[in-house]
């Protein structure tokens, strides 16, 4: 996937998803960790927006309880989306690619906000 947009996109925007699940199978206990990189690029069109989904990286990842981290053990079943930066974006790509057990325990902070403000 190009990191350059064409004139003719309207938007592009930047995903990072991870997920846990827990469940118990034959008496032992698993956890499921999975984790995505995506853009949805949205273009102008006619009659109405035309957009489309890119998952650039992807994994997922069954582990017995007993073999996972404790930060994995102690992290809640849940399924979450961040809408990123593009500098995040590639900078996670690039970790996915060093150490992507890493991606399922990350919580990015979003780029929506402004964190550098004292309140």
């Amino acid at each position: 996937m190009s990191k350059n947009p064409s004139a003719d996109q309207k938007d592009v925007r930047f995903y990072f998803s991870r997920s846990k699940g827990s469940h118990e199978e034959a008496g032992e206990c698993f956890v499921t960790l999975f984790a995505r990189l995506s853009v949805e690029v949205f273009y102008a069109g006619e009659p109405g927006d035309k957009g489309e989904h890119k998952t650039v990286w992807v994994d997922i990842e069954e582990l017995k309880v007993d073999q996972a981290a404790s930060k994995i053990k102690k992290m809640p079943d849940s399924i979450n989306r961040y809408e990123i930066s593009e500098e995040l974006f590639w900078d996670l790509f690039k970790v996915s690619q060093r150490c992507p057990e890493e991606l399922y325990c990350l919580t990015p902070l979003s780029y929506l906000t402004d964190y550098s403000s004292n309140r």
